[in-house]
């Protein structure tokens, strides 16, 4: 029986990414999927190209299309300026893949089927679907929505249509429109085709099969808001039909398997957050696994603490930034859809601001691996600081009478510390140091 460090279930963006960074980690991966992925149209942000960028997956870039036009109609307002990029899937799923194997990742297409765990510190034997089975110290669960949790945390739930349709358009763009039953997203791009994709109440759809989809596009199409749009009705492709609401699946780790993606929080695809939380996920399991490989014993409580502020954080930002978003759409408050979306989970401010800037110990990555560290919140950097010009907050900052003071400095001033002085500056925490116009080049890492 082969033995892995990790195995990876599912070879999406979440899995293929962190299997690729796990991989080049130093770490013997294998990725288990089924390479079953239905042609879509995606977008793709700005972030999500930087970090594919500096990561060297200029293949993964390929798949996507140069920025477009984006149109949007939402809250009364009509807008249009260069946005998303437009991604084919699954070919930029394949790419990722590609080059978690060219890495030297092993791949199985196969899809996982159960996971016998033993004790705490031994290996578990994942065994697949093709009846073949392996060893491994963890297993990722990338398997997205379909991953199995035993609790779920659920807004209120949405369900996403979505197809080709007639058209064939000679450069890319996006158009976003909202409507009483829901919103739609329209993608063009040349050689693909146009995409349509339309989010309703999850409930809203009646029967089953292509024939309910379509009947419910078509009654959705011939709202008054949208009946210039009903010969979209002319189809290209069969129907997809996915849930799309906000869920967190997995709050809590529970080794060995760590979650990544929508495996642990599914994002409402209205944030045009998803591809960026998949790939980020992906990559703060990195340290993770790390970590729980060095050293079981002092890794595995680092990692449930780590991963669980991360995941219920990004849960409750999601859906009150999503809460927020909902409720500009203010002429359309008094249907359902609407009524919901704008009113749930609660009138906490989607961004909390503390009164006054304050110490606290929390889990951060630190040379790829997970350690614990004094991080500095602000009322301006309400997520928390780790580090100023490369030093550690604790080696800057103390506690004083509940107040915080800058620690005593013996000599000259290290040129890193002469950099931190503007940023300190700046927070109010320091009088004096060096001139503002040196704040702007000082580094700060955030806590992941």
């Amino acid at each position: 029986m082969i033995n892995y460090d990790c195995v990876v279930a599912g070879g999406g963006p979440a899995g293929a990414f962190a299997a690729r960074e796990l991989t080049r980690a130093g770490c013997k991966v294998l990725i288990v999927d089924p390479a079953m992925g239905s042609r879509r149209l995606e977008g793709l942000s700005d972030r999500v190209a930087r970090l594919l960028e500096s990561r060297g997956l200029s293949a993964a870039m390929a798949t996507a299309s140069e920025p477009g036009h984006r149109q949007v109609d939402w809250a009364g307002l009509q807008s249009s300026a260069n946005g998303e990029r437009l991604v084919r899937r699954p070919a930029f799923d394949q790419a990722l893949r590609f080059a978690a194997v060219e890495a030297g990742a092993h791949l199985i297409e196969t899809r996982l089927g159960r996971i016998e765990k033993g004790a705490p510190d031994q290996d578990v034997i994942v065994t697949l679907s093709n009846g073949n089975s392996v060893c491994s110290r963890l297993v990722i669960d990338a398997r997205g929505r379909q991953a199995p949790s035993s609790r779920r945390l659920k807004g209120p739930q949405t369900l996403a249509i979505s197809g080709l349709v007639k058209g064939t358009p000679k450069r890319s763009g996006t158009r976003v429109v909202s409507s009483p039953e829901g919103w739609m997203w329209q993608a063009g791009l040349p050689g693909f085709g146009c995409w349509l994709q339309i989010c309703v109440e999850a409930d809203s759809l009646v029967g089953g099969g292509q024939a309910a989809l379509q009947d419910r596009l078509k009654g959705f199409l011939t709202q008054p808001q949208l009946r210039s749009q009903v010969g979209m009705l002319d189809l290209r492709s069969s129907l997809l039909a996915r849930p799309a609401g906000l869920v967190l699946s997995a709050p809590e780790l529970t080794l060995p398997v760590i979650p990544v993606g929508d495996a642990a929080v599914a994002i409402d695809p209205l944030s045009g957050h998803g591809l960026f939380w998949a790939l980020s996920s992906a990559l703060a399991a990195v340290p993770m696994v790390l970590t729980i490989l060095e050293n079981p014993e002092r890794g595995a409580p680092l990692a449930a603490r780590f991963y669980r502020a991360r995941v219920v954080e990004t849960f409750w930002r999601q859906a009150r930034i999503g809460r927020d978003f909902y409720a500009l759409e203010q002429d359309l408050s008094g249907h359902a859809f609407w009524d919901r979306r704008s009113k749930w989970p609660d009138t906490r401010p989607a961004r909390q601001v503390p009164d006054k800037s304050r110490l606290e110990t929390r889990v951060v990555v630190e040379n790829n691996r997970l350690v614990e560290r004094d991080v500095l919140i602000t009322p301006q950097d309400p997520g928390g600081v780790a580090f100023i010009a490369g030093l550690p907050v604790a080696d800057l900052l103390k506690t004083s009478e509940g107040d915080l003071t800058p620690k005593p400095v013996t000599g000259t001033p290290s040129p890193a510390l002469q950099a931190a002085y503007p940023w300190l500056r700046s927070r109010g925490l320091i009088r004096g140091g060096t001139s503002q116009s040196n704040q702007q080049s000082t580094r700060t890492r955030e806590t992941a």
